[in-house]
């Protein structure tokens, strides 16, 4: 019968270690889980293009982007894609009609000049493998979907054959464009030099940048100087704002939030093991009276009880890393998160749970190996 009750207490007791220590494990674990997500989330959430625009500078001549603009900036590792862009309409006349002859009704289009990256590099997209026209003087233009429907022109995979005229001058239509960050449904492009033809300066141009993920501030801080060396000072690039220490302060707090859980649920099973054990050495004073009367020593009968406060504590830690592994699989499951399981945060349960069992069993240990042999007999 006695047997049976210590068994049992020994189940109850690895159990209770095993809540406890997986509670512990998932704590850390949810935390290290959601750390990682918010800052996956702040890093989407980054601004990652940036705008470069003149900046009017008294007694500066010429133009202000170099011809090879777009190249200066491609040197940059973190650039994906970048284009310039100069409107015409608004600088100067521009009257679009879909009739070859040029008779046609005016159209109310916007006219713009840009390079072949420009679309890419504000997440649009360009039918067609004909967009590098873009980039050179001749008599093309690709078209957005609104101002091909209000032009009279079918949007097809192949536009060979199609045209429209611009102040009379008969442009072929090569592509279609898709919108992005920016509004492109509207817009008829021409390539940059007729624009800059037109205008006549590229006062009113922007470059536009597109980087990879988490390049916008470093980009932002050192394109000016990539593209004009000689006279960053003429260029103006968009602020983009740096959560780098927002991000770190996210998981600053996270952790600090998982360490106090982790610290009141570490007391807490300490402070279980102990009663526990004591509640064993009370009921076992007759059976270490009897050890100590057949020799066995102080040490010996302490050991006993820092072995089995360990053994405990490692089985509970065991398993409530396993409930934790669990745990953290179905929260990552139902709030659809990446379930990055850390290996040192998983050890963390067999760990602390033989600290706690050790730490825990010290004092019933001290406490039994101090019991006198006759009176712990009597007792019984």
């Amino acid at each position: 019968m006695e047997m049976h009750a210590r068994k049992s207490r020994a189940i109850l007791l690895i159990v209770a270690v095993a809540l406890a220590t997986g509670a512990l494990v998932t704590a850390l674990g949810i935390s290290h889980i959601a750390a990682r997500q918010v800052d996956a989330d702040l890093a989407a959430s980054t601004v990652n293009s940036v705008t470069v625009v003149p900046r009017p500078v008294e007694s500066a001549t010429g133009m202000t982007f170099p011809d090879d603009a777009e190249e200066r900036a491609r040197s940059l590792d973190l650039v994906a894609e970048v284009g310039r862009r100069l409107d015409i309409s608004g600088s100067a006349s521009a009257t679009v009609t879909r009739d070859v002859l040029g008779e046609g009704d005016p159209v109310s289009v916007t006219v713009a000049g840009a390079t072949s990256g420009y679309v890419p590099a504000v997440g649009g997209t360009l039918s067609g493998d004909q967009a590098w026209l873009l980039d050179t003087d001749e008599d093309i233009v690709c078209v957005g979907p609104a101002a091909a429907e209000a032009l009279g022109i079918p949007v097809t995979a192949n536009p060979t054959g199609l045209s429209l005229r611009i102040d009379g001058k008969l442009y072929d239509v090569v592509g279609f464009v898709t919108s992005g960050d920016v509004n492109l449904d509207s817009v008829v492009f021409v390539p940059y030099s007729h624009a800059l033809a037109v205008v006549g300066s590229d006062d009113e141009a922007s470059l536009r940048v597109l980087t990879h993920p988490g390049g916008g501030v470093p980009v932002a801080h050192t394109i000016r100087s990539v593209i004009r060396p000689d006279a960053p000072e003429r260029l103006r690039a968009s602020s983009v704002v740096d959560v780098s220490d927002l991000r770190a302060g996210v998981t600053t707090q996270m952790d600090r939030l998982a360490a106090g859980i982790g610290a009141l649920l570490l007391v807490l099973t300490i402070l279980l093991i102990a009663n526990a054990m004591i509640v064993s050495v009370m009921s076992r004073t007759a059976e270490i009276g009897v050890r100590r009367a057949l020799g066995a020593s102080r040490s010996a009968v302490a050991s006993l009880f820092l072995i089995e406060g360990g053994a405990v504590g490692f089985l509970g830690g065991l398993t409530g890393s396993a409930l934790a592994v669990v745990s953290l699989l179905a929260v990552s499951l139902v709030h659809e998160w990446s379930a990055v399981m850390n290996p040192v945060v998983i050890g963390l349960g067999p760990l602390v749970g033989v600290v706690a069992g050790l730490v825990s069993s010290l004092y019933p240990a001290f406490r039994a190996a101090g019991i006198e042999p006759a009176l712990a007999v009597r007792s019984d």
